[in-house]
């Protein structure tokens, strides 16, 4: 693995509860304090539901993909804390916070610690629809993010 690793999870999500079947998936592990979001108030699972969904109800953009779902994964060498992936988490989702909800989590139940992200497929700002992102230019956004963070580590030498 590379320092990072950037997945778009399968499946369509236009299905009608897929902003809540998302957003639950990813605040599973009930940790609240590793929730965070831009756009959105990441208090409760259902209210970020609701916020999302408002969105869609104000822009009268109900149909199609409902929400974009990724992962970011990272090397266990690296030894990045919860609270450094979250700081991370915030700088990652600014790609879309600034006219997106996004809400994400930091997982570390499995052996590489890793965010979850929600991007709302509805733009708060104007309405504009948008239900894809290449992940070519996710990646090199985040490249120097990670790169900052690393830098920022002190390895024993």
């Amino acid at each position: 693995m590379a320092a990072f690793e950037i997945g778009i999870t399968k499946g369509n999500y236009k299905n009608e509860d897929a902003v809540s079947r998302v957003i639950d998936y990813i605040c599973r592990l009930n940790k609240p304090e590793q929730v965070g979001g831009m756009g959105v108030f990441p208090l409760y699972v259902e209210d970020m539901v609701n916020q999302f969904l408002a969105v869609k109800r104000i822009y009268h953009k109900e149909e199609g993909k409902q929400v974009f779902h990724i992962f970011i994964s990272f090397e266990k060498s690296l030894g990045f804390t919860v609270d450094e992936v979250m700081e991370m988490g915030y700088e990652i989702a600014a790609y879309w916070g600034y006219d997106r909800q996004v809400m994400f989590a930091v997982h570390d139940d499995t052996q590489n610690i890793h965010i979850h992200m929600a991007i709302n497929t509805v733009a708060y700002t104007n309405g504009e629809y948008k239900a894809y992102y290449p992940i070519e230019d996710i990646i090199e956004y985040v490249k120097p993010i990670v790169k900052r963070k690393i830098s920022s580590k002190w390895f024993g030498k």
